[in-house]
């Protein structure tokens, strides 16, 4: 019967963590990571990772003397995001959003997915994205670089950044002496990546009819490898996988017994490892 905190967010955790030691510009400027649960009230829990109250967020919290800096390191954690998005094997596009009321705006980064609860307008060519809830232009409408019409797409959110300037720092009295010994107010910017949501995302992009496929650089193993249960190919198979093991290959390696080889296959489909090795009296040595 006792009240306690959820936190959706964690400027209000980290802001008077780093007050405690901001006291000068020498200070500045500071970059906190931080990966942890988060909660949120979700008002239609569905679509398992995608739209959960729980899930776990990578974050990145920038503390600055001036907002010319912070915007500076914005710029920069933009072009971080593509980079690791596109790592992931993912389009993420980024998109121009509300801030909410953490910022004037932000920006999303969105993949195109049919099953996805967000949409936006935007030019294939890649020039302009906006969040089709605050979008000053519309579908259909020619992009100004002549790169014909805009389109709309339903999509995933998968990243979001936001220039938060002194709102929280005012909020909490973050302040630090500059050069000249006057108090000033740090400049922030959050930088968030939805860990768990993510890898429904993936999932979402990357999957058949049987099951998942997922792209290499974010397999939980390289390699499946079944085993057709026969005595005679029981040696074959554990060679097999200590070599690729001593040679840094992680592998997956079903070696269930009394499991049919069709079953072993459906869930071979099912978890999408990129690569399978089957051994069996078929394949032989």
């Amino acid at each position: 019967d006792q009240e306690y905190a959820l936190g959706p967010t964690h400027e209000e955790v980290l802001v008077p963590i780093a007050r405690e030691y901001v006291k000068s510009y020498r200070d500045l400027p500071i970059y906190l990571y931080q990966v942890q649960t988060k909660f949120r009230d979700e008002p239609r829990a569905k679509s398992g990772l995608l739209r959960g109250r729980e899930f776990l967020m990578k974050d990145l919290y920038s503390f600055h003397a001036d907002e010319a800096d912070m915007l500076k390191y914005y710029e920069a954690m933009k072009g971080v995001y593509r980079k690791v998005f596109k790592r992931l094997g993912l389009e993420a596009i980024e998109t121009k959003a509300a801030g909410g009321t953490f910022s004037e705006f932000s920006h999303e980064y969105q993949v195109i997915c049919e099953n996805g609860e967000d949409e936006i307008i935007y030019c294939p060519s890649g020039d302009y994205a906006e969040n089709a809830e605050i979008a000053t232009a519309h579908e259909g409408q020619e992009c100004e670089l002549g790169h014909g019409p805009l389109k709309r797409a339903k999509t995933i959110e998968v990243g979001n950044i936001f220039p938060l300037k002194d709102k929280f720092s005012k909020a909490f009295g973050l302040t630090y002496k500059d050069k000249s010994g006057k108090d000033k107010f740090a400049q922030m910017g959050c930088y968030g990546i939805g860990i768990s949501r993510l890898m429904g995302a993936i999932v979402e992009v990357y999957n058949d009819d049987k099951g998942i496929i997922w792209p290499k650089t974010v397999s939980p193993f390289d390699v499946h490898l079944v085993h057709i249960e026969d005595p005679q190919t029981e040696s074959w198979a554990k060679e097999t996988y200590e070599k690729l093991t001593k040679a840094g290959i992680e592998v997956l390696w079903d070696d269930r017994e009394e499991v049919s080889a069709g079953e072993k296959f459906a869930d071979c489909d099912l978890v999408g490892i990129p690569t399978r090795l089957v051994i069996s009296k078929k394949t032989g040595e």
